[in-house]
């Protein structure tokens, strides 16, 4: 009886682990970069400060309208009204950073891990392909029993290279969770990926109005003296110092008044051509940073392809006695490396697309509600 209640429980709990694995499998969310992003602009929570913030100037700007009915004051309800408008600005600053940099960054990142995993993964099955061709040829005498060593160092360096890629893989999963609001433990499926020419449909069709990858240098500062936040806030006080200023030129307010609201004024007015001169430098450092590494990504590629083409004939060449086993891992090494470094141009010209886009300003446009 007993027996038959222990295999009982065994069972059981074999098919409630069974069901717990199969409702884990279900979980798993995928995610296209748009959806993620807007699943960060609803949940994240840097996010819904801000906008807490956003909320409590707007709320201060109405008490300054309603006092100011009582005790007229132009000065303090202009200035209520502009902490009021910047903090929507850095609202909506934020809500770029979000969608530009924190979510695609970290969408990107994994991305990049996934593909290094694969990467790492062909190597281990290089390694193990080299080691046992070493050993064919150690049984037949024509290797050394150095060259069965260096093939074996070389397996355990490919299978330590891609355990670390699968660490890195887990952990921008976590962060991709994290900084979308979502449970860290979450299995998350993407479904987008990141390329050249991926990337500029994206940008065309999904998220943003701007066709920004067909735009010129010239009209690109353009665009940036007019749209950026930092622009608009500083021309913004340069009106309420001129303000000031004229609301203190009388015979009842002091010379000194006067003459710090002059000072202020000229303070405003310098900041704002500080401005209109830095970030045109800032957009030109962008844009050929930018070009830069999307040739940069395009001249990764061709090395893999050329390391993949040694590595082909140097393996051809070990069979045939013509090079040694040092040579024939070495020419491995070289085509992983050059995997990773192709991969790693290619994200940091996705990045720089974004990072270009988000240097532009303006507002950015609603991106779909994510499938419930």
């Amino acid at each position: 009886m007993r027996k038959s209640l222990l295999f009982g429980g065994a069972v059981l709990l074999i098919a409630l682990t069974s069901f717990s694995s199969g409702a884990q499998e279900a979980e798993v969310r995928e995610l296209s970069l748009e959806e993620s992003i807007a699943i960060g602009l609803e949940n994240n929570l840097d996010l819904a400060q801000a906008g807490y913030d956003l909320s409590l100037r707007e709320t201060e700007y109405q008490e300054a309208k309603i006092n100011n009915l009582l005790i007229t004051s132009v000065v303090t309800l202009r200035n209520a009204e502009l902490t009021f408008k910047r903090a929507r600005d850095t609202f909506e600053e934020k809500k770029r950073q979000l969608a530009l940099a924190e979510i695609t960054n970290r969408y990107f990142e994994v991305l990049k891990y996934e593909r290094k995993v694969q990467i790492e993964k062909i190597s281990v099955e290089q390694s193990k392909e080299n080691l046992e061709m070493v050993k064919n040829k150690f049984s037949l005498g024509d290797a050394s029993e150095l060259g069965v060593m260096q093939a074996e160092v070389g397996l355990s360096q490919a299978q330590l290279g891609l355990t670390r890629a699968e660490n890195d893989l887990t952990l921008a999963r976590m962060d991709l969770n994290y900084v979308l609001g979502l449970a860290l433990d979450l299995p998350v499926k993407l479904t987008d990926t990141f390329s050249l020419e991926t990337l500029e449909m994206s940008l065309e069709e999904s998220i943003f109005s701007l066709e920004t990858l067909e735009i010129t240098l010239e009209d690109s500062i353009q665009q940036a003296l007019e749209n950026r936040y930092e622009i608009i806030q500083a021309r913004d006080n340069l009106e309420f110092a001129k303000l000031k200023l004229t609301l203190k030129q009388n015979q009842y307010t002091s010379e000194i008044k006067q003459k710090k609201a002059e000072i202020e004024l000229k303070k405003k007015e310098v900041g704002l051509e500080q401005l209109m001169e830095e970030i045109p430098l800032e957009i030109t450092g962008s844009f050929l940073s930018l070009k830069e590494k999307e040739t940069n990504a395009e001249i990764t590629k061709k090395q893999a392809e050329e390391k993949e083409e040694s590595y082909r004939i140097a393996q051809a060449q070990y069979k045939a006695g013509l090079i040694t086993t040092a040579d024939l891992l070495e020419s491995g090494i070289k085509l992983t490396q050059a995997n990773i470094n192709a991969l790693e141009a290619l994200f940091s010209a996705n990045l720089a697309r974004r990072q270009f886009i988000k240097a532009l300003g303006g507002e950015l446009e609603k991106t779909q509600q994510a499938p419930s």
